[in-house]
């Protein structure tokens, strides 16, 4: 009897616990590339989670499970196929959390070079979690709601006042000010502020910081989405479609002030790899500011490291366009170069490419050779914070300014062939100022359409170190090729096979001799082309 009595209470405690068991923070997505996604969530209590995903929210068939209970999820989901949209759900044992509808989607990124387009939505110094930010983010998905974006980036002050993790939740997860409902389908890319930053020792090593940020944001740190690994979660850079894209920490004021630190000889090594046509850098503290910080202040000693030891090395590289946030206003630039001292050394004659708004609805688009001089650099630091007291003179690189008392917005930044736009929209909604850049570049073949779903083109084991086998749908009798090539698209393999109608089942020669990496096994059936990414192991 005692035995039952305590089976009993042990089942009831099991019970009481799964029941009080909730979901804290997330689900949101983190370090997006071609072929993967980190999926993380927060729960009360420590549990060992799960993620189930396909290709339509009532056919989630993949499970990965954690190997460990924790309160803190981290879920890798490898072996994606390039810009395909994926549904998801998460959970533990036979609970689910959260998912399993058409609102809990991710959709992995562009394939390196492809010049077809892309949208993203930027936002910097939001993390207040108050009106200004909902009216933000509700006026940003208006604009964008026939037109949804592929990626967002935050430009620092993610969290208000210190960065703390209750900050983190109170203002930039918790709904309805914040943008839990963004996080759950739209991956960011994340720099730290000044005010993530006062939960981190500042004077401690760089390579020793730690706090709230980092564990919030995971960042990508060894190539995996192109560009010279950084092996540092301090700064980072991804290649998305034709696009470069940079994060330089610039709170770290002991790597900023000086020539050879290790950020800045990885920022140049990174821009001389560089082969993509366009490149876009982002920090949080800006070269130049007219708002709530004026970069000629004497006490903007991070604003003028930047501005030293930075723009410089943007001018090498031909960086296409800056975006920073930290001063609460809007404020963009005209097409500049080489000037790196404060506003009373301007010299329009000496630092402007092109002139004019480079509006292309009014006076007419920026021209920008390829490799050639000119740098447009944006302030997009009011996406939830204002300042009733915007001063009335503007830096004199300035060609459109936006700031006041509950003045708020963001911008989005489209890169579509040889055209960069971006259009700042305003918390109202309105569309406050837009500029492009134009740059001849070769166009890429469109992206044919991926049948691999419609002939259940698998492969299998996925991961897979010493074979591999793929299965598909035969629709008539034909000769063709299994393709295996790697990310870039270079032929690594390749087989004659048979098809006849029916399911057609195939080991791929020569697998176990091919590097440990992701590769894109491509077939093509009855005239239609389908491909997977599938990962080789060691």
């Amino acid at each position: 009897m005692r035995r039952l009595i305590l089976s009993a209470l042990a089942t009831l405690v099991f019970t009481l616990s799964i029941n009080a068991q909730s979901l804290l923070r997330g689900p949101y997505l983190q370090a997006l590339t071609q072929t993967s996604v980190k999926i993380m969530w927060r729960t009360s209590e420590p549990t060992t989670g799960w993620v189930k995903f396909g290709n339509s929210p009532d056919n989630l068939q993949t499970v990965v499970s954690e190997t460990g209970s924790v309160t803190n999820h981290i879920v890798d989901i490898t072996g994606l196929n390039p810009y395909q949209q994926y549904y998801y759900e998460i959970g533990f044992d036979n609970i689910s959390l959260a998912g399993a509808t058409d609102k809990h989607f991710f959709k992995t990124a562009k394939i390196t070079g492809d010049t077809t387009g892309f949208s993203a939505w930027t936002i910097g110094d939001f993390g207040k979690g108050n009106i200004e930010l909902r009216d933000t983010r509700n006026a940003f998905e208006n604009y964008t709601s026939s037109k949804p974006v592929d990626f967002g980036i935050m430009l620092g002050d993610n969290a208000y006042s210190d960065g703390t993790d209750s900050e983190y939740q109170t203002k930039m997860f918790d709904m309805p000010n914040g943008l839990a409902d963004v996080f759950r389908n739209l991956q960011f890319y994340a720099t730290p502020g000044n005010h993530d930053y006062n939960s981190v020792n500042r004077l401690d090593d760089p390579l020793k910081h730690e706090g709230p940020y980092f564990e919030v944001f995971k960042a990508i740190t060894n190539g995996e989405a192109g560009g010279v690994p950084s092996n540092s979660k301090l700064y980072y850079s991804f290649d998305y479609g034709h696009t470069h894209f940079v994060n330089i920490n610039s709170e770290l004021i002991q790597w900023t002030g000086f020539n050879g630190s290790p950020m800045e000889n990885w920022l140049r090594a990174d821009l001389e790899a560089n082969k993509q046509p366009w490149t876009v850098v982002f920090f949080h503290q800006p070269p130049y500011a007219s708002g709530s910080h004026v970069s000629d202040d004497l006490w903007q000693l991070f604003m003028k490291n930047m501005r030293e030891r930075f723009n410089p090395i943007f001018d090498k590289y031909s960086v296409d366009l800056v975006m920073c946030g930290h001063s609460h206003a809007y404020e963009r630039s005209m097409m500049i170069h080489g000037h790196y001292g404060r506003s009373g050394v301007f010299d329009p004659a000496k630092h402007v490419i092109q002139g004019g708004t480079g509006n292309p609805d009014t006076e007419g688009t920026y021209i920008k050779q390829p490799g050639g001089k000119g740098t447009v650099y944006a302030v997009i630091g009011n996406s939830g914070s204002s300042e009733g007291d915007m001063p009335a003179k503007a830096h004199p690189i300035f060609v459109a300014r936006d700031g006041g008392s509950s003045v708020c917005g963001s911008l989005v930044l489209e890169v579509r062939g040889s055209t960069l736009t971006g259009t700042y929209v305003d918390s109202k909604g309105a569309v406050k100022d837009k500029f492009s850049i134009f740059k001849q570049i070769a166009q890429s073949t469109p992206v044919k359409e991926n049948y691999a779903d419609k002939i259940g083109l698998i492969a299998f084991p996925n991961p897979s170190s010493e074979y591999l086998r793929i299965s598909f749908n035969g629709e008539k009798y034909e000769k063709g090729n299994i393709l295996i090539t790697d990310i870039s698209g270079r032929q690594m393999l390749s087989q004659t096979i048979q098809t006849d109608q029916g399911q057609m089942n195939y080991s791929v020669d020569n697998w176990s001799k091919l590097a440990a990496g992701s590769y894109i096994v491509n077939v093509e059936v009855n005239g239609k082309p389908a491909s997977i990414t599938v990962v080789k192991g060691q």
